[in-house]
């Protein structure tokens, strides 16, 4: 039997059996769509959990931070100073790209008539480039910058005139653009104030230092970034040490050092004989690593960890999130697999009824010289074709569903979230392309599976007895 032929025999023999082929097509349908729409929820759940945890900050960004400035965990481990030499081990560590300590710093800045209180991150230029911060006005930080910075989308709202009235601060306008400004800033905070009678006065004038806005960062109004200022590492470090020395001549303790945020490897200072030598075997606060890849990240944080220093990292709360939902998805994905199983079941079961209802017409087949595997075929193209226009209408019905939960925001990972490009809304089903061509192949090759016993009970009719079948 040619090919062909029996391509139209077994179209023909599923058109005669009309009512039953429907059926069976429509149960490999709700199964085939019952998988596809299910995988879409799990897809989805996990597209907007990566969304919005990239909205927090780079997710192959690791943050370091030196665990009470050294000494011991609460579990009495040994930690060791936060410094250079540590830093040179995190290089070593496989998957790390690069690393950067991190200083802060709280200076008064002034801009024109304008005043404002900001905190200043020192990290290395060439890191600037990897943290994935969004410039998003001028230009980055670059190499060979000194007295640079680039500024956090919100930090001009912080900027006022104190001048303007005796009883109320002036603020900015809105279109106030510190890039437009000639700028300087002071550790100062006093600076340019009148002496208040009986109030705190510093002994020294901190001289002001002029600076240069090139840049306006911003990501989702949650960053770290979008409410400070953004400095050369090597720059933060000096106006730190020379901070410390105009600390020190106005009589601050301990050299002037000051905490609460302003973190500073000490060493240095002390090197260059500023400041106490309390902390000089501290090391820095906070480190930044970048990951190479997002799958080396884990393996990063817990060879950290394994050192006894704190670690966190975006991507955490994505793998928190993933357990979290874990269960759900398995679910999801069993409700759908029951679907087609049962659909699979009635495959077979139309096959077996179909062989019982011919089985004289298989008998004649034979006679007139059908081959066995001719048989065969036969039945598992009706089972195979069963499958194909299955999965096609289980695929449209995958669609349409999927633009029902994301049209009416059925709240199963469908939120709105804020970016610097607007307000997103995430979907509640994804149905990717690699999901699509799977269920196109999966449906059929399920249903030429389901097929396979039925079609070797045809094979094994006796011809005697299928002739003698009324």
């Amino acid at each position: 039997m040619k090919l062909g032929d029996t391509l139209f025999l077994s179209i023909k023999n599923l058109w005669r059996r009309k009512l039953r082929t429907i059926l069976t097509v429509l149960g490999v349908m709700i199964g085939c769509c019952a998988i596809v729409v299910m995988l879409s929820l799990g897809i989805a759940m996990e597209r907007n959990f990566m969304t919005q945890v990239n909205q927090m900050g780079d997710i192959m960004q690791i943050n370091i931070y030196n665990y009470n400035w050294g000494g011991k965990t609460p579990e009495g481990k040994d930690v060791p100073p936060l410094d250079d030499d540590m830093l040179a081990y995190f290089e070593t560590i496989k998957g790390v790209q690069a690393v950067t300590p991190i200083i802060n710093m709280n200076v008064k800045m002034m801009a024109g008539k304008y005043v404002g209180y900001v905190n200043i991150i020192g990290i290395k230029a060439e890191m600037f480039r990897l943290l994935d911060i969004p410039v998003i006005d001028g230009r980055p930080l670059e190499e060979g910058d000194t007295d640079h910075m680039v500024v956090g989308k919100y930090v001009a709202q912080n900027f006022y005139n104190p001048k303007a009235s005796r009883f109320r601060w002036e603020p900015a306008p809105e279109d106030f653009n510190l890039m437009k400004e000639k700028l300087t800033i002071s550790w100062d905070m006093n600076y340019g104030e009148k002496p208040v009678p009986g109030g705190s006065q510093s002994k020294v004038k901190a001289k002001p230092v002029k600076v240069e806005a090139v840049g306006i960062v911003g990501r989702s109004g949650y960053s770290e970034y979008d409410y400070s200022v953004i400095m050369p590492f090597e720059t933060v470090l000096k106006y730190q040490k020379e901070m410390e020395k105009w600390n020190k001549q106005n009589g601050g303790s301990n050299g002037g050092g000051i905490r609460g945020g302003i973190i500073y490897k000490s060493a240095i200072a002390v090197a260059a004989g500023i400041g106490g030598s309390n902390d000089s075997d501290k090391g820095y606060e906070r480190v930044i690593i970048k990951a190479a890849h997002i799958n080396d990240v884990v393996n990063i944080i817990d060879a950290i960890e394994e050192i006894g220093y704190m670690c966190d990292s975006p991507i955490q709360m994505l793998e928190s999130m993933k357990q979290q939902t874990a269960g759900l998805r398995q679910i999801l994905l069993g409700i759908g697999i029951m679907s087609f199983i049962i659909a699979a079941i009635g495959i077979a079961n139309t096959m077996y009824m179909s062989i019982y209802e011919r089985t004289r017409e298989i008998g004649i087949i034979k006679v007139i010289g059908a081959r066995l595997k001719d048989i065969r075929r036969l039945f598992m193209l009706e089972a195979g074709w069963i499958g194909v226009f299955g999965g096609i209408l289980g695929v449209g019905l995958s669609y349409l569903l999927s633009f029902l939960l994301n049209k009416f925001n059925v709240n199963l990972g469908g939120a709105e979230i804020w970016t610097p490009e607007g307000i997103v809304k995430l979907k509640s089903s994804y149905i990717p392309i690699w999901l699509t061509a799977a269920a196109f192949v999966f449906a059929p090759i399920a249903s030429l599976m389901a097929g396979l016993l039925p079609s070797r009970r045809a094979m094994k009719l006796s011809v005697m007895k299928a002739l003698r079948q009324d």
